[in-house]
């Protein structure tokens, strides 16, 4: 009878882990999503994610639908440009 409620113990921290692991997961890939769009659009990242994952899920849904336009920067989305640091 021990060794079936160590199995049971076992079986549940495994499950465990995974769920967790999961859980963690989704979380980070919300947070860069959040910080790679507020960027994209010019507001600030960490004002974004903390309305997100205070408020989620109404955050998230607050910033889906009113989150401004992107910033036409010209340059695709990335901060370097070479000819922004060309010598003439």
């Amino acid at each position: 009878m021990r060794m079936g409620s160590i199995s049971q113990f076992l079986v549940f921290s495994v499950e465990y882990l995974i769920v967790t692991t999961v859980a963690f997961a989704i979380i980070a890939l919300t947070i860069q999503a959040c910080v790679t769009d507020a960027r994209r659009r010019g507001k600030s990242p960490l004002l974004v994610t903390l309305a997100v994952i205070f408020f989620f899920p109404l955050g998230l849904i607050a910033w889906l639908l009113f989150r401004p336009e992107p910033l036409d920067r010209g340059d695709s989305g990335r901060s370097f440009r070479l000819k922004d640091y060309r010598v003439q």
